[in-house]
């Protein structure tokens, strides 16, 4: 199968006044048609510059240095802006972090649903209207016919985030963006998000790129999953080897860190030192002066993300040596009925 977005080689800057950041050093990721792909990371680690990159929404002082970025089999980075537009939303569509500002406080939620639908599926008005109220009441909105026409401030923030998973289906996309679509939501919500993007995904046959930091959330919802860690790749692979398996040490970390009530840690485990700064970033592995298993060479030369073993890509000069630790069982053991399973 023909990947439906392949992203190869992706180098974004940000030139500042300070200096330039190197946000995404060589990212390469793929996504196939109708499959949920998690990308995973500390903030900072560039999942959200890969979403913005992908759809050419970058900040003014952001620009593509290098690499390419395929949708069914066309490059984005050298597409023309006019082109991009019919890209935006219509074929890739992205709900952003925080839905109690993703919305305009001052426009009706119909205005904010209608304009858009009607300009990308070329329908009347009164049609975009009907497919916004079935849209809010395929993500659980009750008489959408009368809420459609309400300010966002009247919805609660579970609510704004239901709005915007239905202003994004309603134009019908093949790959949806979520950028942490739960973090500002309570835990009970959580679950009722999650449940919504399991059933549109489902109902509309959509692929998707889930951004998150929640590896919870990341078992319950994809099939792959790309480790990010200081603006490049770390590991990818199925999410069942990546939790029961994992090759990188920066991935066994983030397992080591996942808070649980059923582990009893004494204290919360840590990675020690901190992220990397990107605007003048470690030589070689850029995990090296946080890792356990760093040796010279790690210092000097970047290691190679290389197919390890069947459908599993990891960058790392000792992958072999490393050994999950006693904390990370015992989050696999606690996570391996909830992680989905390879098809």
């Amino acid at each position: 199968m023909e990947p439906l977005l392949e992203v190869k080689n992706l180098m974004t800057h940000f030139f500042t006044e300070s200096g330039v950041v190197e946000a995404l050093d060589g990212i390469e990721l793929t996504v196939y048609p109708k499959e949920s792909v998690g990308v995973v990371g500390e903030s900072g680690c560039g999942k959200t510059q890969t979403a913005y990159s992908i759809l050419r929404i970058l900040a003014q002082n952001g620009q593509i240095v290098d690499g390419e970025i395929f949708y069914k089999g066309q490059d984005l980075v050298t597409l023309p802006e006019s082109e991009m537009r019919n890209i935006r939303g219509k074929e890739i569509a992205m709900i952003f972090q925080d839905p109690m500002t993703s919305l305009n406080p001052v426009i009706r939620i119909a205005d904010q649903m209608i304009e858009v639908i009607a300009i990308h599926r070329d329908v009347s008005a009164n049609e975009a209207r009907e497919l916004a109220i079935d849209a809010l009441t395929a993500v659980g909105i009750s008489e959408a016919d009368k809420r459609i026409d309400e300010y966002p401030h009247k919805f609660s923030g579970g609510m704004r985030q239901r709005i915007l998973i239905a202003r994004a289906i309603a134009l019908q996309p093949s790959l949806l963006i979520a950028d942490e679509p739960t973090t500002a939501l309570d835990v009970t919500i959580q679950a009722q998000v999650l449940e919504i993007f399991k059933d549109m995904r489902e109902k509309y046959d959509l692929a998707m790129m889930l951004i998150t930091h929640n590896l919870g959330v990341v078992a319950e919802l994809t099939e792959r999953v790309h480790i990010f860690y200081g603006g490049r790749v770390a590991e990818v692979g199925t999410t069942f080897d990546i939790f029961t398996k994992p090759m990188h040490p920066y991935t066994i970390a983030l397992l080591e860190s996942i808070p649980s009530l059923d582990v009893d840690k004494g204290r919360l485990a840590t990675i020690p030192g901190s992220v990397p700064q990107l605007i003048n970033p470690p030589q070689g592995c850029r995990f090296h002066p946080r890792c356990r298993y760093a040796k010279e060479i790690c210092s000097k030369d970047r290691p190679a993300m290389e197919e390890k073993v069947p459908g599993r890509f990891v960058a790392c000069h000792f992958w072999e040596e490393v050994e999950i630790s006693d904390l990370a069982e015992q989050v696999i053991g606690l996570k391996k009925n909830d992680i989905k399973k390879p098809k």
